[in-house]
Parts: C-alpha cells; structure tokens; sequence
C-alpha cells in the first residue's frame, strides 16, 4: 500500500475530496478560491524543501532561487505575446531548473551543515541581487506574462489558465500528484538508500553507496519541482519579481515544514495551511499580527514536537 499509515490515508481521504467540492461553494467569490490555489502552491513548494531537509537531511536556506526561476524561466524561454502549450514549457522550466541545480549542486554538496546553509543562501542571494538590479529582468518590479499558455494534449482542451476555477484544479492536481511522486520515491530502492545516508552516511558508504551522488539526485529532484511551484505561481498571478528568490520565502517554508513534521511530506500541506490560514486570520484582526503569529508559532512547535503530522500520527496510529 502506498500510503501505509493510517494517519496518511485519512489525511488523503479528507484532504482531497474536500478541496474537490470547495469551488462548488466559492463559484461566486473567486478572491477565496485564488487564495486557496496560491496555498497550494506553495505547499508543493514546502513538500519539496520538505523532501530535502527532512527525509535527506540536507538543510538549505536557498532553495526559494528556484521557486523564483521557475518564474524567470518561462519569461526567458517564451515568446512574450505567444500562446504556448503548459505542458511542453512546464517541461522546459523542470529541466532547465534541474540542470542548474545539477552545477549549483554540484558545489554546495561538497559542504554540510551550517556550511551548506550558508552557501546555499549565498547563491540564493545573488539570484536575487542580480535579479532585483538587472534593467532587462524588471529590477524590483518585476516582470509581468501577458498570454497564460494553453493545456491541449492532442487537440483537447483540459484547463483553460484564466479561468480561477480551472486554475485551481490544476493546482491540486498538481499537488496530488507530487504527494505520490514523493511516496513513491522514498518506497523504492532510491529512497531507501537516501533515508539509510541520512540515518548513517558512513555506514552507507561502506555499504558500497556513492552518497554525493544520491544527494546529488534528491537535489535536483526537490529543485525541479520547487521551480515548478514558482512557475505556477508566475502563472496564476501574471508575474514574477525577485522577491520569489529572498531568503525569506525559503525561511518560511522552512517554518512550515517544521510546523506540519518534518520528512512526513503530507505534513508540509498541512504546515502550509495551517500557517497561511493564521497569517490571514490574524492580519485582518490586528494591525499586531506579527507578534501573535510569532507567538502562536512558538507554542505549536513547543506543543507538537514532531510536527502537527507527528501529533496526529500519535493519537491515530496507537488506535488502529
């Protein structure tokens, strides 16, 4: 069974078919249903971080370089005023994005620990600056798409991008399928051996297992898709701008993935929503609503220790 935890099939089987009939009831206030798809969004870009630091152990304040140039990927590789199909750039942005992280990876890799955040946030923050002072890429305006790309495979039509509703199914789809792609992956051989060099890196390698070149992979793999995530969100809103690659957007990513249990990739949904639901809860209540997010935040990771997916694992998982 792929999701062999109790906690995970109940999360699967309420999660999902809830957010199926959410736009029945929010047809006639698309801001609502905007607002949900831009969550998901980023939870696939949290899921992705999530994969990184919790199931390979490799923790990086830079990963939110490519949720940003998965934005200034498209810009760069289609034409300005041409309806492009989605599925033949998301490829190219996937693959460009990995095969930059294959040469950043390459270096950072070679490092660990604080060593590795520090050059990880290194290279963030020169995307960043590079982006944010070019002329040509917008400065810290940004750059704006005119023509969102069409979804036909093979003449059929499944999405069309400027409708809110549709754009939000395609989110979740795209959701659903990263949770399975990312079970899958810690269920084979490849993930097994990614987890074993987390728990013990020098046992692996006596084992006869190249670890950079596992680590290498999950890298690229986690990268691909956070450029993904920053491509859907240059999509949905039209635009892209260097505040996608601030070290900010991976440190609170970071935040959600603690917040939903680290390594439990789910969790990193559950972290997402539960902390964007406080943010706009709380900004509409008081112009103070950094200090009681901080302070909500503090108490819920001092409360759940692993995670509101490990809590709930707790309390399920000994009933079953």
């Amino acid at each position: 069974m792929l999701f062999n935890k109790r906690t995970e099939r109940i999360f699967i089987w309420v999660f999902f078919p809830l957010a199926l009939l959410l736009p029945l009831f929010l047809e006639q206030n698309t801001f609502y249903v905007s607002k949900l798809t831009s969550i998901m969004i980023f939870a696939l870009f949290v899921m992705s971080l999530d994969y990184l630091v919790g199931r390979c152990g490799l923790i990086t304040l830079g990963h939110a370089m490519f949720y940003g140039l998965g934005g200034y990927l498209f810009w760069m590789i289609a034409p300005e005023y041409t309806e492009v199909n989605f599925w033949v750039y998301t490829f190219y942005v996937c693959m460009i994005a990995a095969a930059i992280a294959l040469v950043i990876g390459f270096l950072v890799l070679r490092t660990s620990g604080i060593y590795m955040i520090m050059i990880t946030l290194a290279f963030a923050q020169m995307a960043y600056y590079f982006f944010s002072d070019s002329i040509q890429f917008g400065g810290n305006d940004g750059l704006f798409i005119y023509v969102k790309p069409e979804t036909s495979i093979f003449g059929l039509s499944l999405f069309d991008l400027d409708n809110p509703v549709h754009f939000y199914y395609l989110c979740l789809l795209s959701l659903f399928n990263t949770l399975v792609f990312f079970k899958l992956l810690i269920r084979s051989r490849f993930g097994r051996v990614v987890d074993a060099i987390h728990q013990n890196p020098s046992r692996t390698t006596a084992l006869g297992y190249n670890i950079f070149l596992f680590r290498l992979m999950s890298y690229v793999i986690a990268s691909a898709l956070g450029a993904y995530a920053g491509y859907l969100f240059t999509l949905q809103y039209g635009f892209v701008n260097p505040s996608m690659l601030a070290w900010t957007t991976s440190g609170s990513a970071l935040v959600m993935s603690i917040l939903g249990g680290m390594g439990s990739i789910y969790g990193a949904i559950l972290g997402t929503f539960v902390y964007e639901g406080l943010h706009y809860g709380l900004e509409h209540m008081t112009e103070h609503w950094m200090l009681f997010m901080g302070i909500l935040i503090i108490a819920m990771v001092m409360v759940f220790k692993n995670g509101i997916a490990g809590y709930l694992e707790k309390l399920l998982e000994k009933r079953s």
